[in-house]
């Protein structure tokens, strides 16, 4: 479960909203999986060269090469290295710990797409290193605008499970 206060839920629709087209992302950081605090962070795809688009899956990539770069942040994100590395300072300063990582699909469900997982699995790979606790992984949807979805899901192995969301 996921205790999320009802303020930083509807900040993060707001940032979706904002952001529509483009997919928003974040970090969601607490104690025990209770949201205190949200880090909003920018989209950095619409930036990245071909040769850094290589991360995403082959579908993915293939549909990301043929939109321009300001497009591609419709359908993709991909979080500024620097703004998240100062949320997880101010995170350790505040004595909280991540808790979730949190982005919109603008035109899809609320549910983790294949380039999702493969993200979630990347970070997976040196989280531990990082002396970092196991995020979830929030997903708005945008797909109805005016009733967006919000779900919380725990990536392992390459397979999402859904987690309940409790709002405070």
């Amino acid at each position: 479960m996921l205790l999320l206060p009802s303020a930083i839920l509807h900040n993060m629709i707001e940032h979706a909203r904002l952001l529509d087209p483009h997919e928003c992302c974040g970090i969601l950081a607490g104690v025990n999986r209770e949201v205190r605090k949200q880090y909003r962070i920018t989209n950095i795809l619409a930036s990245l060269t071909t040769t850094e688009l290589a991360r995403f899956d082959q579908a993915k990539l293939s549909d990301l090469k043929q939109l321009s770069p300001e497009e591609r942040a419709d359908i993709a994100f991909q979080m500024d290295a620097q703004e998240m590395a100062l949320a997880q300072k101010d995170i350790r300063t505040q004595s909280l710990q991540l808790q979730a990582f949190y982005h919109s699909h603008t035109a899809s469900p609320a549910r983790p797409s294949t380039t999702d997982i493969t993200i979630a699995m990347e970070f997976e790979s040196y989280r531990e290193k990082l002396n970092l606790p196991e995020p979830l992984h929030v997903i708005i949807s945008l797909m109805e605008k005016d009733t967006p979805i919000v779900r919380a899901y725990q990536i392992r192995n390459s397979t999402a499970t859904e987690v309940e969301i409790t709002r405070s």
